[in-house]
């Protein structure tokens, strides 16, 4: 295989990259370094060799430290244990090597020569992975804060970036600097402006927040926004039906592959297909699918050439070799996504400790879409646990919950053919808390179905209002509740402590 295009110098010849490896493991061998010691030196003198080979390999210190620590980690991801032997092996095949050039063995000299070339391109292909994994990390929440909270917030993402590794230091510095600095914001000019609903529903009080008011926090734009190369290879993993079917055979050889690892079981499926859609970004890859489709046709096919038994050895030794950097790139990959996944969700717990179950579905895939999702199930939920601390003295006479509406344009409805005053009626309330909208009233697909069979709609009609059940946005109503009778039990005189309540939460007397 050819080297990855060389990033910020000349890649040093195979002679020179070898001696260093000499001097390294000399060096540490008259220190008498422990074992876990010389593998970390070892792993650091390989990608400080071979940086100017691997792809996208960051500029700034910060990201640097983040390969340096993802790399020569030793606990916390299952993968490790497969760096752990390749390292190992390279150390010993360096002392053997050395062996040979003193005893003028050439022979025993070339053969481990090209045992140390192979383990060291695995060894790169595990950073390469690691490399890409992050690149697409970043380049993911990049373009969110583009998306979300406009170009002007580009300069705060990099200044997090530029100042910080991809731990969880970092991701708490993203998340109060793009969440919580702005949730918190919105809760103080609700409070200010009294922006905020009190009334009386049954046995509660409730101080109805609008969900609008902290999304106005945000500064989306409609814009189309480029993609870098990271990002489309890892799109087509998903959206292109040959590189799909790339990632899947990857998937399988990584499952395969890596199935002896002693903690091969903590590995999901899921997670070795993130882990093959981002190693399929790297060209190696599609070296390895087009040479196992060529000997799976080859092993079914009765017409082809005899070739010798020396050809057949000399194909596997480089199909084993091509498979074995396929899983370096894996593993970099999986361990990228796994331990920064780790550190990004540790983090969010921080911020929305009450509700970080409801996300974990969603940990270790950092897809746009999931993305996406996070950022505004982070913005509803910090808003909850905001309210939730303010009244948690309370106990269980406060509640904080959310409710959703689908909202839709009246617009939309009134251009449904077949849609009547009084369907119109049946099936939509007015939003008003927004000109010109209509808030579904079936709070489920079953109700809407039920409401629609009741009023015998036309099939036409049916499938107009189905289209715009998918495409409706929710309105998000967060409620504050207050149970009287849990209050009226623990207090002589309810109103003094329904006041003291209401300024717990910054609600004005007057608002009762």
């Amino acid at each position: 295989m050819t080297d990855a295009p060389s990033k910020g110098g000349t890649r040093p010849g195979k002679e020179e990259r070898l001696a260093a490896y000499q001097k390294k493991l000399r060096a540490l061998k008259e220190r008498s370094s422990l074992r876990e010691v010389m593998e970390r030196e070892m792993l650091l003198e390989v990608l400080k060799t071979n940086s100017p080979a691997i792809n996208e390999y960051p500029m700034l210190d910060a990201q640097q430290n983040s390969v340096v620590e993802l790399l020569c980690g030793r606990t916390g991801h299952p993968g490790y244990e497969f760096i752990h032997e390749r390292v190992g092996g390279l150390i010993n095949e360096l002392a053997h090597y050395e062996k040979a050039v003193k005893t003028k063995d050439d022979a025993r000299r070339a053969e481990l020569e090209a045992s140390l070339l192979n383990s060291e391109a695995v060894l790169i292909k595990c950073a390469q992975g690691i490399v890409y994994a992050m690149a697409l990390i970043t380049d993911n929440f990049e373009e969110l804060v583009l998306r979300y909270f406009g170009k002007q917030a580009l300069d705060q993402y990099g200044a997090l970036i530029e100042k910080h590794q991809l731990d969880q230091a970092f991701w708490n510095a993203f998340v109060e600097e793009f969440v919580a600095s702005r949730v918190e914001e919105a809760h103080r000019e609700i409070l200010e402006g009294e922006k905020y609903e009190l009334s009386r529903e049954r046995a509660f009080l409730v101080i109805r927040f609008l969900f609008d008011d902290i999304l106005s926090k945000l500064n989306p734009t409609d814009q189309e926004i480029s993609k870098t190369r990271i990002q489309n290879g890892y799109i087509a993993t998903r959206e292109q039906p040959e590189m799909k079917e790339r990632a899947k055979l990857v998937q399988a050889m990584l499952a395969r592959g890596l199935s002896d690892l002693p903690q091969f079981g903590a590995l999901t499926p899921g997670e070795l297909l993130q882990a093959a859609r981002v190693a399929c970004v790297d060209s190696v890859s599609e070296e390895f699918e087009t040479q196992y489709r060529a000997r799976m046709a080859e092993a079914k096919s009765t017409d082809g050439p005899v070739k010798s038994r020396e050809e057949k050895l000399k194909e596997q030794a480089w199909f084993k070799f091509v498979l074995d950097q396929l899983l370096g790139a894996g593993v970099g990959a999986a361990i990228a996504i796994g331990v920064t996944s780790e550190h990004f969700y540790k983090a969010l717990e921080s911020f929305v400790p009450d509700q970080i179950k409801g996300i974990l579905p969603l940990k270790k895939d950092f897809s746009m879409p999931v993305l996406e999702n996070i950022l505004f199930f982070l913005l509803e939920n910090h808003t909850i646990q905001i309210l939730k601390e303010c009244g948690r003295e309370e106990g269980s006479k406060i509640q904080v919950r959310s409710g959703r509406a689908r909202r839709v344009s009246a617009q939309a409805v009134d251009g449904l053919r077949g849609m009547s005053k009084i369907r119109k009626k049946q099936l939509f309330g007015n939003d008003v808390t927004r000109a010109n909208t209509l808030l579904f009233k079936p709070k489920n697909a079953q109700q809407l179905t039920e409401t629609m069979s009741m009023l015998s709609l036309e099939p036409e009609l049916q499938r107009g209002l189905a289209e715009l059940w998918k495409k409706a946005v929710f309105r998000v109503d967060i409620m504050v509740l207050v149970n009287l009778e849990l209050v009226a039990r623990t207090t002589t005189n309810t109103t003094a402590k329904l006041a003291e309540i209401l300024n717990k939460y910054g609600v004005t007397k007057t608002a009762l």
